[in-house]
């Protein structure tokens, strides 16, 4: 960040597509309220240019302490964030055509809404697909949903602390759920990991992936089979 000290939350997230990176947070840049920020990397982070303002929010703030997530491929960027408007802590998701040079319109994603004062610390997982889609997955009060823009939300389970990942347009989720970590395959099947939380799902192949979560000030990690 070019300014000292406006991201004291660490509430941050990174994506790279080649030596193409992008980074965004949350800062404050003003004398109170969050807002989302970003910079781009075109030698794999040697270097960051000038920060962008991605989003700020007409009412004040987005959500304050809820980590946004990025993903990057080719010029499109897309972020996802916790916004709070007119009461409700709800996604959105922004996209850029240029790199990140300059951003659209936010887009709720979505039917519901959540009314809440106070922030869930939930921020979701957003991917591209292999034709260039965004897919998300974020939790509201205690359930799972799955979600392309412009379409109804998806309940695919309940708990907190959502990742997801893309191997050949299939979609994989993980969360956590009773203190556990579930995984959920193409096609709806559902395996639980073990004890932890937080989890994080990457692909390593096009036949398998890896989840790693924390347990116990632990981290631990499954290869998993599509």
């Amino acid at each position: 960040n070019d300014v000292n000290e406006t991201a004291k939350e660490a509430l941050m997230a990174l994506s790279a597509d080649g030596s193409n990176a992008y980074a965004i947070w949350l800062g404050v840049k003003s004398p109170k309220g969050q807002k989302v920020y970003g910079a781009k990397s075109t030698d794999g982070g040697k270097t960051w240019a000038k920060n962008v303002l991605v989003y700020a929010n007409p009412e004040g703030t987005v959500c304050e302490c809820c980590k946004p997530s990025v993903a990057v491929k080719g010029n499109s960027v897309y972020v996802m964030f916790r916004n709070f408007m007119d009461g409700n802590r709800d996604l959105y998701l922004i996209k850029s055509a240029d790199g990140g040079k300059s951003f659209g319109q936010a887009k709720k994603l979505g039917n519901g809404s959540w009314k809440l004062n106070g922030c869930p610390m939930d921020g979701g997982g957003l991917v591209i697909d292999k034709s260039g889609n965004p897919e998300t997955v974020w939790r509201r009060e205690g359930k799972i949903y799955a979600a392309s823009p412009g379409t109804a939300e998806k309940e695919i389970g309940e708990g907190r602390g959502c990742s997801m990942e893309t191997v050949n347009n299939k979609n994989i989720y993980a969360w956590s759920e009773n203190g556990s970590v579930t995984i959920m395959k193409p096609g709806g099947v559902k395996l639980n990991l073990g004890k932890g939380s937080l989890p994080l799902v990457k692909a390593l192949d096009s036949e398998h992936v890896v989840c790693v979560w924390e347990n116990e000030k632990q981290i631990l990690s499954a290869v998993v089979q599509l």
